[in-house]
């Protein structure tokens, strides 16, 4: 039966999902580094909070979120200097996907256009065409580090009459900037002017390299009501597949997120429970992961550097490398579908996340030292063989 008579229009234009979340082949020969899942187990003690909370029976219905997880969440936001309301300011979601798919349910309406970087993070894509909303891509440029930052001329020049709203990654995703407090004053100073609101994804908060420092959205002047900010569990403590989210906003724009009709389909009440353990004492395991993603980048940006035909900037944020493989003269998408095929490694081409992306390929640093040793060996090999002569 042909079901297009009856499907949502904006579905059957939305097209395929993200690539790292597509399903491949079981192979024992297979490195995977596409998909941004944590390879570290969360600990025991949130497991066990789980437990203990159903075991007391924290089993029934919680619309507005558990106080608890609540308040854990505004004293967590309190360290980066903002000081939010967690009775008016929060709206619990599972997971970062649905933060996002509310976030822009909330404020998108058909024929309204929100600006997306290029590149940028897969999840932002279909969510928007599903409301009807017109992308927007503004292509980021490169500094002297090899770095994206965002071009913020060009982002105010993209802003029409219809433009609701700018869509942000720091640390982003899949490029590794982290923006600087210049760079989101400038940011601001785009929003006021032009009437628009920021989404900003700060899931990757814990994750931040070198002298950089996470700066929160909200806390530049002007930004307090014009930010929503979308937190979540999956990369600082190794949730991914217990969906754990949350997005601050003012108490306005929270009435906004929290009625838009999702269902009864939000975190879990048990998984609440434990995510108020996880932010009063999940720090330690953080910091191990921390540990680990930072020797992982420190030897992976190097061995990448070392192979002709690449160049790796070193990321300021996030545990992703994304680098240059212009040189080898393929692009990006095959130059993907090749390295699985030939050399059994996955990664991401930059097309996927955008078209200012060619001649990139992400890699999610999410497997062991000895296996990312491997699977650098591996791209030398596919280099060699498959690049300019």
């Amino acid at each position: 039966m042909d079901v297009s008579k009856f499907a949502k229009k904006e579905l059957l234009a939305m097209g395929g999902g993200s690539s790292t979340r597509a399903a491949v082949t079981p192979d024992p020969k297979l490195i995977n580094l596409g998909a941004g899942d944590p390879d570290f187990n969360q600990p025991n003690f949130i497991n066990k909070a789980v437990y203990d909370a159903m075991k007391q029976g924290h089993t029934h219905y919680e619309f507005t979120g558990v106080p608890e997880f609540k308040n854990a969440i505004a004293k967590y936001y309190a360290k980066y200097g903002v000081k939010i309301d967690p009775n008016t300011q929060l709206c619990i979601d599972s997971g970062g996907s649905q933060a996002i798919f509310r976030a822009f349910g909330a404020i998108l309406n058909p024929g309204d256009e929100i600006i997306l970087l290029d590149p940028a993070y897969q999840g932002y894509f279909q969510p928007a065409a599903y409301f009807g909303a017109k992308m927007v891509r503004v292509a980021m440029k490169k500094d002297k580090k090899g770095l994206w930052r965002p071009d913020v001329p060009a982002i105010a020049k993209a802003c029409t009459p219809k433009t609701k709203a700018i869509m942000i990654c720091s640390p982003d995703n899949p490029t590794g900037a982290v923006y600087t407090e210049k760079e989101l004053k400038a940011l601001a100073d785009v929003c006021i002017d032009k009437d628009i609101l920021c989404i900003s994804d700060e899931i990757y908060t814990e994750f931040i390299w070198g002298r950089k420092k996470f700066i929160p959205t909200m806390s530049i002047k002007g930004m307090e009501d014009r930010t929503l900010a979308l937190m979540s569990f999956s990369k600082t403590f190794a949730w991914t597949g217990c969906r754990a989210g949350y997005t601050i906003a003012s108490p306005e724009f929270s009435t906004l997120l929290n009625n838009v009709p999702i269902g009864i389909i939000g975190m879990p009440v048990p998984f609440q429970y434990a995510g108020a353990a996880a932010l009063e004492k999940g720090w330690g395991f953080v910091r191990k992961m921390r540990k680990e993603y930072k020797k992982r980048i420190d030897f992976s940006v190097k061995r990448l550097n070392e192979i002709k035909g690449i160049k790796c900037a070193y990321p300021e944020g996030t545990f992703y490398v994304f680098p240059d493989i212009s040189e080898v003269g393929m692009p990006a998408a095959k130059f993907g579908q090749e390295l699985l095929l030939q050399e059994k490694l996955r990664g991401a081409p930059g097309t996927g996340y955008g078209q200012a992306a060619e001649g990139h390929i992400r890699f999610a640093l999410v497997d062991k030292m000895d296996r990312l040793e491997d699977a650098w060996n591996r791209v030398e090999h596919f280099v060699k063989k498959n690049g300019k002569k």
